[in-house]
């Protein structure tokens, strides 16, 4: 990314009379930095996978039951190195193969059995942080204003970021936050039929980070 440098240099000079002219003195100060877009590290934890481990089928419930699963959670870090502004956005990248869809917090599994549907999770965030310090978290679709809390579901294309009580976004260089999902299993109806062998739990999100000045 390209960087500008900007020099900003302040002249002074002083010119004593005293009897006999002699040369003035003259001192210079500058002042000098660097402007630019600031550069920053996602460190996603376990290269953000949250390994639900191997489940049983016996856990499927029949017909339209759903079964909770435990939670997950794994804290991600967010390093810049220059005071900024971050906020991020989620994509859903198995949205169609929500489960549930009462809700925009749900998030997809995967499919099985063709077009049978594993179930959905949610994903909480909280313990926001920006340089050590607890903050708030706001969020804001592309038209809304923003509202801030302390504990947030991630919704499909919402706008986050780091701000005070009242939605004002804080700036830092360092941010930090949980991320929780709750995985639950839908029914064999809804999955199109039992389980009866290995498939594989793909739920995916794609967090897009954004930073500025």
């Amino acid at each position: 990314m390209k960087t500008h440098i900007f020099k900003l240099t302040i002249l002074t000079s002083l010119i004593l009379s005293v009897g006999v002219q002699a040369a003035p003195p003259s001192a210079e100060l500058k002042v000098k930095g660097k402007m630019g877009v600031p550069s920053c590290t996602v460190v996603a934890p376990e290269g953000g996978i949250y390994d639900l481990g191997k489940i049983s089928a016996m856990n499927i419930k029949s017909g339209t039951a759903t079964t909770v699963l435990p939670t997950v959670t794994k804290t991600w870090t967010i390093n810049c190195d220059a005071t900024t502004y971050l906020s991020y956005t989620s994509i859903d990248n198995r949205l169609a193969s929500v489960s549930d869809t009462s809700t925009t917090r749900n998030h997809g599994l995967g499919n099985i059995n063709g077009a049978g549907k594993i179930g959905f999770y949610t994903a909480t965030l909280s313990n926001s942080r920006v340089d050590g310090n607890s903050t708030s978290m706001y969020y804001r679709t592309s038209t809304g204003t923003a509202t801030a809390g302390t504990s947030l579901y991630l919704v499909d294309s919402y706008y986050y970021g780091f701000s005070n009580a009242s939605a004002v976004a804080t700036s830092g260089k360092s941010f930090s936050a949980d991320i929780t999902i709750t995985p639950t299993l839908a029914g064999t109806t809804t999955m199109n039929g039992p389980v009866t062998e290995d498939a594989n739990i793909d739920g995916s999100v794609t967090m897009n980070f954004s930073f500025g000045i």
